[in-house]
């Protein structure tokens, strides 16, 4: 059984998607895939956090699919950017640690990698955005002008980032098979709930 969990930057994913993996006895991947496609790339794990939290413009995007639909730039096209082989290095490795089985894999868009299956449980946390700045206060230390700019950045990066690769609009529950408001359940609830959902889902 495969669990993806996708979510609000300060939801809380993170501790919740490590303890359901702890209560299930699933292997949980969040920080050590980035270090992977990192050594694949020979590059820094925190360049590989990049292609997915950093928010690329608007016309940035329309400027690069301008580019390779142009006749003059199919050569200086043809070789993948960073950006690209990033994307097609973290899919290969989320298949594979998809392919053991028994896994928690966290971010990286694995829902949509991996899409519809009777094996995979796909998770979206998600609170309100208040409560998730409160919640980002309290975890880093930051005032809180800082951590709504950074809940508003990289949200902003991750919708982006999930609609220029798959075309699909972050958030949307015909994407997920289970969506949790962090703050109404809390920890301890949110990671019962996934336990339950896996549960049911193997049964």
């Amino acid at each position: 059984m495969i669990v993806t969990i996708s979510n609000e930057y300060g939801s809380g994913a993170v501790a919740i998607a490590r303890d359901a993996a702890a209560t299930l006895g699933f292997e949980f991947v969040d920080e050590q895939l980035p270090v992977v496609v990192a050594k694949r790339l020979s590059t820094t794990p925190e360049e590989v956090e990049a292609t997915e939290d950093t928010r690329r413009s608007v016309g940035e995007r329309v400027l690069a699919r301008l580019e390779l639909a142009t006749p003059e730039m199919a050569f200086a096209s043809s070789e993948e950017s960073f950006d690209e082989k990033c994307l097609h290095e973290v899919q290969t490795a989320v298949r594979e640690y998809a392919a053991h089985g028994d896994v928690v894999l966290v971010g990286r868009a694995a829902s949509a990698i991996l899409g519809r299956r009777p094996d995979v449980l796909r998770v979206f946390l998600h609170a309100p955005r208040d409560w998730r700045v409160h919640h980002v206060m309290a975890g880093t230390g930051a005032d809180e002008k800082t951590a709504a700019a950074e809940v508003d950045r990289i949200d902003d990066a991750r919708r982006s980032y999930l609609y220029e690769w798959y075309d699909l609009r972050w958030g949307d529950t015909d994407q997920y098979d289970l969506a949790l408001d962090t703050a109404s359940f809390g920890h301890d609830a949110s990671v019962a709930a996934i336990v339950a959902a896996v549960r049911a889902r193997i049964s």
